[in-house]
């Protein structure tokens, strides 16, 4: 059995939790499927989760004690508790990736730099619905692939 391996951003682990987050998935169901067969422990699946999302998350969506610690309990928890689930730092390589990433055109967010960042360090596929990295991705090929 192979190991699949795969960054997810902001918007695809919202949409994995939907039902906490009360919204809509933004990504395809494929997509959601994969990342939730990272949280079973015979997955082959290994998923990363570069940490500024959880800081984007507490900043977009933690509007309340209640929302946070639910999120705390029913998001952070359960991800922290997986063996194949990791939530990548912004460590030395990242932080050289996130600097590399210019294009006046596209304009990355840093959020999404860092994100995209991650995924460059680690040369692993992302799972992202965000229409500029997706554009910078096509453009660059700075990793594998998208997945949507």
């Amino acid at each position: 059995m192979s190991k699949q391996f795969v960054v997810i951003d902001t918007t695809a682990l919202i949409s994995c939790f939907s039902t906490i987050f009360k919204q809509h998935p933004q990504i395809s169901e494929d997509a959601i499927k994969l990342i939730q067969h990272a949280f079973r422990s015979d997955s082959d699946i290994l998923l990363s989760i570069p940490s500024i999302v959880f800081v984007e998350i507490f900043d977009k969506w933690v509007v309340d004690d209640e929302f946070r610690a639910m999120f705390v309990s029913e998001v952070l928890e359960v991800v922290s508790q997986c063996p194949n689930i990791e939530i990548k730092p912004i460590d030395e390589e990242v932080l050289q990736m996130f600097i590399s990433l210019s294009d006046s055109i596209v304009n990355l967010e840093n959020h999404d730099k860092i994100i995209l960042a991650s995924a460059m360090a680690l040369q692993w596929p992302l799972i992202t619905s965000d229409s500029k990295i997706i554009k910078y991705v096509k453009k660059y090929k700075v990793i594998p692939t998208i997945i949507g």
